[in-house]
């Protein structure tokens, strides 16, 4: 009687564990989808790297309704000169597609946060991309500090498990703590 309940609580386990392989993993509160390069998950927002045809897919099956495109229009345009249009992609999905295209630094703007803010708010699960989702993740990260209320170290951390680095941090071999300067 005990080896069979044994012998069926390890097939429970194992098959368990072959389903559950390379969904994600838990780090903190941010889990890493092992499936996709450069793809993550903090509460009901995917902040990801240039999706694949696959990986849009894979987003729209786990619920995400809404992408935000971060890349610009020469991105775009050579990204679907190459592999596929993903703006007609994502509607033919379903998804709802934004693109507010920030080019860099110089489109870091209070202006353009407020326009990703509008776009970001409500409960509907968003994928939130760029080329490397450096982009994504900054403009993610300064979402929550001006809009959710966030201390900057509190986005920060959430950051460092997205693709947020602060090369000073490396160089010093320890954490910075940041705050907004009045």
């Amino acid at each position: 009687m005990k080896t069979s309940i044994l012998s069926l609580l390890l097939i429970l386990f194992l098959a368990f564990s072959s389903q559950a392989k390379n969904k994600t993993v838990k780090t903190d509160s941010v889990e890493i989808i092992k499936d996709f390069k450069g793809a993550f998950k903090y509460q009901n927002y995917y902040i990801s790297t240039q999706p694949s045809l696959e990986a849009l897919g894979w987003y729209k099956s786990q619920g995400a309704s809404a992408i935000i495109n971060l890349r610009t229009k020469k991105e775009n345009k050579d990204f679907a000169s190459q592999t596929f249009n993903e703006k007609k992609m994502a509607k033919k999905l379903g998804f709802d597609y934004n693109n507010l295209p920030i080019a860099g630094s110089k489109d870091y703007t209070p202006k353009n946060l407020e326009a990703f803010a509008k776009l970001i708010e409500g409960d509907k699960k968003i994928l939130i991309h760029c080329s490397s989702a450096g982009r994504a993740t900054a403009l993610f990260m300064a979402y929550l500090v001006k809009y959710k209320g966030y201390s900057v170290n509190q986005a920060t951390h959430i950051g460092r498990k997205l693709k947020f680095s602060l090369p000073l941090e490396k160089l010093l071999d320890t954490k910075i703590s940041m705050e907004i300067q009045n």
